[in-house]
C-alpha cells in the first residue's frame, strides 16, 4: 500500500514538473525572442553548431533564452530532419524563438544581385558592382590581377567577365566576383566550341570578334552579318577599319570620331593596324559570341549605320564604290 502511494506521489510530482517544463517552454517560445525592433543580418558561420549559435544569438539580443532555442532546434532535427547552414540570413527578433528558427532554417542565405550590361569594359564592370554594393571596385581591380584564371582564360581578363544578372555572396569578395563572371563565361562558351568546331577563328580571336561585334552591332539579326564582314576584310588583308576600337584605344565613348582620332598610334586602332587588335574591347554577350562563332557568309565588305531608318541598323556595301552610294544616300 505505501508502495503505491509513493508511486501515486512521484507521478503527480512528474505531472507537475513536466507541466511547468512544458509551460516554461511554452511561454519562452511563443513570445517575442527579443526587444530588438529592427531585423537584422546574422551570420552562420562554417562549421557553427546549435549551441553556439544560441549562445551567439543571446549575447547579441536578438534570442531571450539560448536553452530553449537549442530545445526547439532539437525538435525540429529529429521530427522535421532540419538542419542549419551556413550563410548570411535576416532574421526578425520580433518574431518569437520559432520564427527566429524558421528564418534560419527554412529562409535562403541572403545574396547581393547584380547586373552587368553587355559591352563593359574592366573599369566599368568594377565600378558597377561597387555601385550596386557588391563590392569595392578596388578588391575587384586587384582580383583581376592575383586571380589564377584557369581553363582557357589569358592573363588579361578583359572581355571574359560575361555580362550577365547575378546572385554574388552577400559578403562578396573581388576574387568571389571574378571567378563567378568567369565561370559564367565557362559554362556559356564551352556548349559553341562543341557546336561549331569549323569557326573560322581561335578562341581567343573569336572572343576578340565578338567584342567588335558587341560594339559595332545594334540590331539583333545583324550581328553575324557584321561578324562575316570582318572575317571577309581579315581574308582579303584588308584593315577592319572598326570605329569601336579607335573608341577602346581613345579611353572614351564620342558620339562622333574625327579624322584626328583615326590615327592615335594605338595598336587597337584597326584604322591604322592591320588585323583583329591584341585583344577585346569590351564583355561580348551570348548573342555576340555565337556570331563570332558562326560568322553569316556573305561578300560583304563594308557598312554604314543606316540614319534614314535611324533605329541602329547598318546598310552593307559589296565594294567601296557601293560603301560610297551608301554615305551618300544613307548618313545624314
Amino acid at each position: 500500500m505505501r508502495l503505491l502511494l509513493n508511486l501515486f506521489w512521484l507521478g503527480v510530482v512528474t505531472a507537475i514538473v513536466l507541466g511547468l517544463g512544458f509551460g516554461w517552454f511554452y511561454m519562452e517560445v511563443t513570445v517575442p525572442a527579443s526587444e530588438v525592433e529592427e531585423a537584422v543580418v546574422y551570420h552562420v558561420v562554417p562549421g557553427s553548431t546549435g549551441r553556439t549559435i544560441a549562445a551567439d544569438l543571446e549575447e547579441k539580443n536578438l534570442i531571450v533564452n539560448a536553452l530553449a532555442f537549442r530545445l526547439l532546434l532539437s525538435v525540429y532535427e529529429k521530427q522535421k530532419g532540419a538542419a542549419l547552414q551556413a550563410g548570411y540570413f535576416e532574421v526578425d527578433p520580433k518574431k518569437d524563438i520559432r520564427g527566429v528558427l524558421d528564418d534560419l532554417l527554412y529562409s535562403s542565405p541572403l545574396t547581393r544581385t547584380a547586373t552587368i550590361p553587355e559591352g563593359y569594359v574592366k573599369h566599368q564592370v568594377a565600378q558597377s558592382l561597387e555601385e550596386q554594393g557588391v563590392v569595392s571596385s578596388n578588391d575587384f581591380g586587384q582580383a583581376l590581377t592575383s586571380v589564377e584564371p584557369g581553363w582557357k582564360f589569358p592573363s588579361d581578363l578583359e572581355g571574359y567577365l560575361f555580362p550577365s544578372t547575378y546572385e554574388f555572396p552577400y559578403e562578396c569578395t573581388g576574387e568571389d566576383a571574378v571567378r563567378q563572371m568567369t565561370g559564367q563565361f565557362q559554362a556559356v562558351v564551352e556548349p559553341m566550341l562543341e557546336k561549331y568546331p569549323n569557326k573560322p577563328l581561335s578562341l581567343r580571336d573569336t572572343v576578340i570578334l565578338a567584342s567588335l561585334v558587341e560594339r559595332e552591332a545594334q540590331v539583333a539579326s545583324e550581328r553575324p552579318l557584321i561578324a562575316g564582314v570582318y572575317i571577309n576584310r581579315l581574308n582579303k588583308g584588308m584593315k577592319l577599319e572598326c570605329d569601336a576600337t579607335v573608341q577602346f584605344a581613345l579611353g572614351k565613348q564620342k558620339e562622333f570620331l574625327l579624322y584626328s582620332d583615326l590615327e592615335i598610334a594605338s595598336p587597337y586602332n584597326t584604322y591604322r593596324y592591320q588585323g583583329l587588335p591584341p585583344g577585346p574591347i569590351c564583355s561580348p554577350g551570348a548573342a555576340s559570341l555565337e556570331a563570332a562563332f558562326n560568322p553569316k557568309k556573305s561578300d560583304y565588305l563594308f557598312y554604314v549605320r543606316n540614319d534614314v531608318k535611324n533605329d541602329g541598323s547598318h546598310v552593307f556595301g559589296r565594294d567601296f564604290s557601293e560603301h560610297e552610294a551608301n554615305i551618300r544616300k544613307y548618313q545624314r
